[in-house]
């Protein structure tokens, strides 16, 4: 008796918890949606529809994935340290578009203005896009941002476009306070 009351218990607690599950579906994966019919005699009698039509979808997701990267690794107080962003488009069939980069500025550093800024797409063209913040949340356009600025400093880069395999490149400098 007592096992009948929990699983009814149980049961009744996954009825009224219940609510709409929603996933991502993984590149690649072929969705078929199939489609049947029935009619009816002028007796009243129902019959199948001798064949059912299906369509299919192909899912094509693009796959960005971040790589960030300091050089040098080890630096003592006023020395540069420069910061490469990398985003990749890691599809081999999707394009991603609209890629929002955002990085904070590492605690107890500076930035530090380089006359050589690289942002770059996948097809060599600037990344026009570039915002700073310093609360992460009100951002202006207009780069590079001050020399000097210190933490807190956010920096943007959107993106608007990676073809598949395709990367984007982003450097800038920061002094160790």
């Amino acid at each position: 008796m007592r096992k009948w009351v929990l699983a009814t218990i149980g049961c009744l607690s996954l009825v009224a918890g219940a609510r709409n599950a929603s996933a991502a579906t993984t590149d690649g994966t072929l969705i078929t949606n199939v489609a049947c019919g029935t009619f009816l005699s002028s007796a009243g009698v129902g019959f199948s529809i001798s064949y059912c039509c299906t369509a299919t979808v192909l899912v094509s997701n693009p796959c960005v994935a971040l790589q960030k990267k300091a050089n040098p690794t080890v630096q003592s107080s006023g020395g540069t340290v420069t910061f490469e962003l990398i985003a990749i488009n890691c599809s081999a069939s999707s394009s991603a578009f609209q890629i929002m980069v955002t990085d904070k500025l590492p605690d107890n550093m500076a930035y530090a203005f380089s006359a050589n800024p690289s942002w770059y797409g996948g097809n060599g063209a600037p990344i026009p896009s570039l915002f700073k913040s310093a609360d992460n949340l009100t951002w202006t356009g207009g780069w590079p941002a001050a020399t000097g600025n210190v933490t807190p400093l956010w920096l943007r880069w959107q993106m608007q476009f990676l073809s598949p395999g395709s990367s984007a490149s982003i450097t800038f400098l920061a002094t160790v306070l």
